[in-house]
């Protein structure tokens, strides 16, 4: 049989007569057979014959007239020129002239066509009749058919004239000049469409000369030489002549297809499909497709020879040897087939093509087959075409022969099916998938793909490509086309499985994944995950599998050393790696297993692969594996990670702020914290290693900021095992450099709080996988003096999308690394001092951005961890030095300008790690440690970010290094004296002050102007709240007033928002400040306080609105102070001892004096007194004695001696108390009624008064409560159920030092609540007192525990859970979180956290924890927590480091402070809160105002003057009743000056 283009044999020729006679067509169109030769050439009855008898011989066949009719009459003139064009033509078209002058008269007429008249025009062709004959040159004949064209150009053409010319036309011709024939002709029937008067004889002449065409065709080109066969030569005129032929019979049936019957048509079709299959020429094969096409058109007519035409449309369409055009023709034209009545039938023949596949058909016709039936099975196909399923094309191509069609050709049959989007529904319903993946899979065996052989990494992309392989038409393979071919069935059959398999059986999944796995070295990628879960699943990659390790091996191989595969398989096989280390039972296994480990270590190292998912998944396994080797090999796989450090991933385009953590390095940590509780030498070895990625310049930071990470958060428990903190510890100091709004919000807080780093041993804590690190100030400082818009926060701050820092599981704290060791059994050690190096050399090299910044913030968070560093004393003496050099110098490093951060902030983070520092001031001289105050004190000047803390810096100065501070303290209090304008640092300043003034030893040194310095620093501050004060109380900002209003009494509102908090600040100030000024004056040596009442007092007045002077209330009752202690340091005054029976009668006197109420109790007989003075700033119990002499024996008896010796002593009566007040009081000199005093009646409500007076301590008096919890501990009940024997040694050292014991039954003092009678709440508590502030604390380990009748401590409870400050004692080893006794009313806790000894005196003292105190001094770590809603004002807000011996002075001195701002913020919205003093002077007061029937008032306003002035005897004076007293109108501070006028100390000599 044959091919489409395949070459038909054809006889030689051996003749050069005409192949084509279209007088024979016509002939038998007629029945008029004529004879022929045994050449097949016609042979005419008359041999001479003329033209015009052939025309009329023809005329009369037809039926038609001989002669047309006569023309019509023309004028002369035109009659005549017309004649001048047809006389020219003649002649010209004369067979006597030259045949190139006769083609001239031939183009003439057609140019001149509208001169002629249809007469004319017969004239002419008569003329030139010999152009037509049959026997006339082919160059004639050219001519001829010239003239012809020239003359259908006329309009006027009738019938008669239409035949001539086609009787003309259509005589026989050579085939080499059939072109011009037919072109005749197709002008003749205007282009096909108008066949009258000849159609029926016509469409025979062409449907029979078809044929004879085509072999004249193909006899020409077989009389080609050989070199001129090949595709690019000239056309021949048999092949022109062909195509117009084709050409006029497609036009015909197209325009006239019911002048065609089936007869012909049959014949015409018949013939077309020989072309087509047959034809090597393109243009020939679209030519009779066209006419096969036309042929079809019709969809009532039966087509003929339908079989035939199907089968050579299919062969075309599914042809790899022919271009698109053809190819589209033939689909279209079984399109229209499919369309037409026998559309049945067209796909009866479709489906037996592919199924049967018979002998003589070639893959051509199956693949056109397939496709048109591919195109019947899709939903998106014409509604007029019919529809088969996929089952029926499926049973087809199953049942389908293909022994004799290439691998390739089976290959593009298959793909046909697989592109049909409904086959995988139809796929997912079949059982048996095998016959189909089978078949996929023998063909490509077939064709040399499987096996060993590999495929290159371009053609698996070009198979996972997600653009489409295929297409309707496809063109003709070759070369690696092929290959391509064979890969697009997968490409295909992936796109339908892939996907599907979630709902695939698992008999489906088995098919799948074991053709797959037939096919893996051309899979595509897309299909690579199947493959492996299928391996996984039959367990070929897993111990005790045949050949496990070679599929295993294999599986590496191809899939990791190789990094065109996709990220997920090769994911996948690094997930299998990781399943299989644990199932290693034998030696051999572990062997092999290690082999393959290591070779593809080795190799991917040189690779260097830049998908960073994979090194991540690489490095997980490589950081997995690493904890079932011996040493050595852990050593390698560490290294094996080093040349990936350097990779980041290119695939993300994000600001630095966006950065995300190296993967490499992540994995890296795992080597060292999941060595802590296995192998010390492997966590020696992975923490050397990170001390070199923190040292390496040359990577990038995303790879060492992790390893800082990690080593920054190193700490060593009691226990002295080294661990690492979950969570860092240094938010506070974070929040407080950074831009606001980088850090996330205040709902974070307390679950932060929860996860905070574990610091004792026995602790386990995780870190959430890919977390981010989240953080909200837990301490609060002044405003921020101004930031920049959208600044780029650090890497390492938790927002945004930094996930990756905490995706490294913390793990408990090992056994077997340790810091300090002691002994013959060395433990082994972690040379940390290589890190505080590093951080040394970051520091001073001024190291990239990221890097740097995430060290100073966190270097004090590390360092407050002092036995971590104990063997590292070089170490830390250098980096005291190197940050006292910068801070001096101001040498630091500049931020990056797109941070919004100052460098006011990295000094900020500096000043925090040299206070810090402080607390190792063991390790330094004496000159080391006055250098470090000395910067301190440079500090204040420096930033304006660094001043508070440098002076809070000061205050933990006070404590640890006094001697350093005392010879800095004149310049410190000048320094101070020079930036009180600051509001901000007031509290700051104040809190120095009176943490100060109880340090004897510190300020010992100071004259009498630097405490005057001091002095001025509190009247300072006062000035300053008055004057704004002043300025709240204009009527512009009268709203504001009652915030302030609390300074002169009256009441106060504000708001419980966080807003106010600053607004509440400054009467904390204004009651600080006058208690540093007390406590000051009574720190003074006696002799030198009277020497300052007059710089006092003259300050103290100030003004009020009106512009008048007041004293204030809180200024009367200092100026009481300091009368009653300005000569007197004997202290507090006890009563007198009672009187004895020969005393006689008692009598008792009170009156009112000035601004105090003196009792008089005088015993009437012997004239013993005591006397009881009440002041506002105290009471003084005082004894009066007559010392009466012995009457002279010569002394005459008076008449009461003889009434007192007939009664006896108790009825004599020798002095009255008022008496003694006069005595006391005044003289004969006249006094002014406002100055006399005021005697208090005798009665119940007097009584009442004085009693009511005598309730108000003369000291303030606080309440704190010190919680103890003990290890693990975490809970409320648990906590305070710890009783005296729970606590650790250094915690009641702790507690001795805090204040004394004391018995509470029977106490005298204000217990705070305790009970003193029944010893409910213990026997003892501890309490401290001064001259002027009493704490009282309570304790619940002192305090009975009775879990039986009070299981939730209730009674402990209600004692520190009304505590505003909480001292807690954190031995517990957890996190403290502030809630952990919630109550409403804590606002403050003072967290003291034990750290462990340095050097403790033997080993099982180190296994023992805290359970004794070392040789050397313990540390402990204090940080101050307040509630969300209260400012943080300690100098503790941030983690503060202090030795057992420092540390309860210090935390005392900040609970006192805390109890002093809680009185002030708990009356914030009810009014202000009232001292113990101001209490009794306002009662005193209203004991004023009640009796004073002289009008004596206790009006505080009075004019002011300065100086005083000298009155003698008949002066006037003038003045104005004031406080109880009579001021001078122009001296007022003068009168206030009692030193004044109570003279000088008596000379001490």
């Amino acid at each position: 049989m044959w091919e489409v283009g395949q070459r038909l044999e054809v006889p030689e020729d051996h003749g050069t007569k005409p192949l084509i006679s279209i007088h024979e067509a016509t002939a038998h169109s007629m029945n008029s057979p004529e004879r022929t030769d045994d050449s097949g050439t016609p042979q005419d009855n008359t041999a001479s014959s003329t033209l015009k008898d052939r025309v009329r011989s023809l005329t009369s066949a037809l039926g038609l007239p001989s002669e047309a009719p006569p023309p019509s009459s023309r004028h002369g003139r035109q009659r005549e020129s017309e004649d001048d064009w047809t006389a020219a033509a003649v002649r010209r078209l004369d067979s006597s002239q030259p045949l190139s002058e006769r083609r001239a008269g031939a183009e003439f007429v057609g140019a001149k066509i509208k001169h002629f008249t249809v007469d004319a025009l017969a004239a002419v062709w008569t003329t030139a009749e010999d152009l037509f004959g049959q026997d006339a040159p082919l160059e004639h004949r050219d001519v001829g058919f010239t003239l012809l064209l020239s003359s259908l150009r006329h309009t006027s053409l009738g019938l008669s004239e239409r035949m001539k010319l086609y009787r003309m036309a259509t005589v026989p011709v050579d085939a080499s000049h059939a072109e011009e024939q037919f072109q005749v002709l197709k002008a003749l029937t205007e282009d096909g469409q108008n066949l009258k008067p000849f159609a029926r004889p016509f469409i025979g002449i062409l449907s029979h000369s078809l044929e004879d065409m085509y072999k004249a065709t193909l006899k020409a080109r077989k009389r080609l030489a050989p070199s001129k066969k090949g595709g690019n030569r000239p056309r021949l005129a048999e092949e022109k002549g062909l195509y117009a032929l084709l050409n006029l019979i497609n036009n015909i049936i197209l325009a006239n297809s019911d002048a065609v019957d089936g007869h012909e048509l049959d014949i015409i079709v018949q013939n077309a499909i020989q072309i087509a299959r047959m034809s090597p020429s393109e243009r020939e094969m679209r030519e009779a497709l066209s006419v096969i096409n036309a042929a079809t058109l019709d969809l009532k007519r039966p087509v003929p020879h339908i079989e035939s035409c199907v089968d050579v449309l299919s062969a075309i369409s599914g042809s790899d040897m022919v271009t698109s055009s053809p190819k589209g023709m033939a689909w279209e034209s079984l399109l229209d087939l499919l369309r037409s009545t026998q559309q049945a039938t067209v796909t009866g023949l479709l489906v037996r093509i592919v199924a049967s596949n018979p002998e003589g058909r070639e893959a051509s016709h199956v693949r056109g087959a397939v496709s048109m039936l591919v195109h019947l099975v899709r939903r998106d196909r014409s509604p007029s075409l019919p529809s088969i399923s996929v089952s029926q094309l499926y049973k087809a191509l199953e049942n389908s022969d293909n022994s004799r069609m290439g691998s390739h050709q089976i290959l593009r049959i298959i793909l046909k099916f697989l592109e049909l989007p409904e086959f995988t529904q139809h796929l997912l319903e079949q059982d048996q998938w095998e016959p189909l993946l089978n078949e996929i899979c023998h063909t490509i065996s077939d064709c040399d793909f499987t096996g060993d052989r590999d495929i290159s990494p371009t053609i698996r992309r070009n198979i996972s490509s997600s653009t489409s392989l295929v297409s309707t038409q496809l063109d003709r393979p070759t070369g690696s086309e092929v290959a391509d071919d064979a890969i697009k069935p997968l490409r295909m059959i992936t796109r339908a499985t892939v996907p599907s398999w979630p709902q695939m059986s698992y008999e489906q999944q088995t098919a799948v994944g074991a053709f797959f796995y037939q096919i893996r070295n051309i899979l595509p990628l897309e299909a690579e995950e199947l493959m492996i879960v299928w391996m996984i699943r039959q367990r070929m990659v897993f111990p005790g599998a045949d050949d496990w390790i070679k599929s295993l091996s294999r599986l590496v191989n191809d899939h990791l050393v190789d990094n065109s595969h996709q990220w997920k398989a090769r994911e996948l096989v690094l997930e299998v790696m990781k399943d299989v280390v644990p199932v290693l039972s034998s030696g051999e296994d572990r062997i092999h297993f290690r082999e393959i480990i290591f070779s593809f270590l080795r190799t991917y190292r040189a690779q260097l692969d830049e998908d960073i998912q994979i090194i991540d998944g690489i490095a997980d396994f490589v950081a997995t594996y690493s904890q079932t080797v011996e040493v050595d090999d852990f050593t390698f796989l560490l290294q094996s990670l080093w040349p990936l450090l350097s990779v980041q991933d290119t695939t993300m385009d994000t600001p630095t702020s966006e950065l995300t953590a190296n993967p490499v390095t992540l994995h890296m940590l795992r080597f060292f914290v999941e060595s802590f509780p296995i192998s010390a030498e492997k966590t020696t070895i992975a923490y050397d290693k990170l001390i070199d990625v923190a040292k390496a310049r040359d990577l990038p930071t995303s790879a060492r900021l992790p390893a800082i990470f990690l080593l920054a958060r190193l700490r060593c428990n009691t226990a002295h095992a080294i661990y690492a903190m979950p969570q860092p510890d240094s938010l506070g100091l974070t929040s407080a450099i950074l831009p606001p709004g980088t850090l996330p919000s205040q709902a974070d807080h307390a679950s932060l709080n929860d996860e905070q780093a574990a610091t004792r041993v026995g602790r386990t804590s995780t870190i959430s996988q890919r977390g981010p690190v989240g953080s909200r100030a837990s301490t609060q400082s002044a405003n921020r003096l101004g930031s920049t818009s959208q600044p780029i926060v650090p890497l390492w701050v938790g927002h945004g999308r930094k996930e990756g820092l905490e995706r490294v599981e913390i793990r408990t704290p090992g056994s077997v690394v340790f810091q300090h060791t002691r002994g013959a059994d060395e433990r082994t050690t972690l040379r940390l001092s290589n890190w505080l190096a590093e951080m040394i050399d970051i520091l001073q090299q001024a190291d990239e951005w990221d890097i740097y910044s995430y060290v100073v913030v966190h270097l004090p968070s590390q360092l407050s961890n002092p036995t971590l560093f104990s063997n590292a004393v070089p170490h830390i003496q250098l980096l005291r030095s190197v940050i006292v050099s910068q801070l001096k110098s101001g040498t630091i490093r500049e931020p990056s300008a797109n941070t919004g951060i100052k460098k006011g902030d990295v000094a900020l983070c500096l000043f925090n790690s040299l206070i810090m520092l402080l607390g190792y001031s063991e390790h330094f001289s004496r000159a080391e440690q006055d250098d470090m105050v000395r910067t301190l004190l440079a500090g204040i000047s420096s930033w304006d970010r660094v001043t508070k803390v440098c002076i809070q810096g000061l205050s933990i100065c006070c404590h640890v290094v006094p001697q350093s501070l005392n010879r800095s303290l004149s310049a410190i209090l000048q320094k101070m004296s020079q930036i009180i304008t600051q509001s901000h640092l007031a509290v700051d300043i104040l809190e120095f002050l009176a943490g100060l003034a109880r340090l004897p030893d510190v300020y010992v040194n100071l004259t009498e102007n630097e405490v005057r310095t001091v002095f001025a620093i509190c009247i300072r501050h006062l000035q300053h709240l008055r004057d704004q004060r002043q300025k709240q109380a204009d009527p512009a900002t009268s709203h504001a007033a009652n915030r302030m209003s609390g300074f002169s009494g009256e009441s106060a509102t504000a708001s419980k928002s966080i807003i106010d908090i600053h607004t509440d600040l400054p009467q904390y100030v204004f009651a600080l400040a006058y208690h540093v000024l007390t406590i000051w004056f009574l720190s003074l040596r006696l002799v030198d306080r009277a020497k300052h009442v007059g710089w006092i007092t003259s300050n103290l007045a100030s003004k009020d609105s009106h512009g008048q002077d007041i004293l204030e209330e809180q200024s009367q009752v200092s100026l009481d102070m300091m009368h009653r202690t300005a000569y007197l340091d004997l202290g507090e005054t006890e009563p007198c001892a009672d009187f004895s029976p020969s005393d006689g009668k008692i009598l008792k006197k009170t009156w009112l004096l000035g601004l105090s109420i003196v009792t008089v109790e005088t015993a009437a007989a012997t004239g013993l007194t005591r006397l009881i003075k009440r002041q506002a700033s105290g009471t003084t119990h005082a004894t009066y004695q007559l010392q009466t002499a012995p009457l002279p024996l010569h002394h005459a008896a008076a008449p009461t001696d003889a009434t007192s010796s007939l009664h006896g002593p108790e009825s004599r009566l020798n002095v009255f108390p008022n008496h003694v007040f006069l005595q006391l009081t005044s003289t004969i000199a006249p006094t002014p009624s406002p100055m006399e005093a005021i005697c208090l009646p005798d009665d119940e409500a007097t009584r009442r008064a004085i009693s009511a007076f005598d309730r108000n301590d003369t000291v303030d008096g606080y309440k704190v409560g010190v919680v103890y919890i003990g290890h693990n501990q975490s809970h409320e009940v648990e906590i305070l159920a710890n009783d005296e024997g729970s606590p650790s040694p250094a915690f009641n050292k702790f507690l001795e030092g805090l204040g004394t014991k004391v018995p509470l039954k029977g106490a005298v003092f204000n217990t705070q609540g305790l009970d003193r009678e029944l010893d409910t709440d213990g026997t003892h508590t501890y309490a401290w007192r001064d001259r002027i502030t009493e704490i009282v604390f309570h304790i619940p380990t002192l305090m009975p525990t009775d879990l039986e009748n009070d299981p939730h401590c209730i009674n402990k409870k209600r004692h520190v859970g009304n505590d505003h400050v909480n001292i807690i004692f954190n031995d517990s080893g957890l996190p403290f979180v502030f809630d952990t006794i919630p109550s409403q009313f804590n606002y403050v806790n003072v967290v003291i956290t034990p750290e462990p000894s340095p050097a403790p005196a033997k080993r099982d003292e180190a296994d023992e924890g805290a359970s004794s105190l070392p040789e050397r001094q313990q540390y402990f770590t204090v940080r101050t927590y307040s509630h969300p809603t209260f400012p943080q004002i300690s100098p503790t807000a941030s983690c503060r480091l202090l030795s057992l011996t420092n540390l309860p002075g210090l935390v005392r001195q900040i609970a006192l402070n805390a109890s002093v701002f809680s009185n002030v913020w708990a009356h914030r919205e009810g009014g202000e809160h009232v001292s113990s003093w101001r209490n009794r002077l306002r009662e005193i007061k209203k004991l004023r105002g009640r009796f004073a029937g002289t009008g004596t008032s206790a009006s505080e306003r009075y004019p002011g003057a300065k100086g005083s002035k000298t009155y003698v005897e008949g002066d006037r004076f003038a003045g104005t009743v004031a406080m109880g007293g009579l001021a001078e109108e122009d001296g007022i501070v003068s009168g206030l000056d009692f030193s004044r006028w109570a003279g000088p100390n008596p000379p001490l000599g």
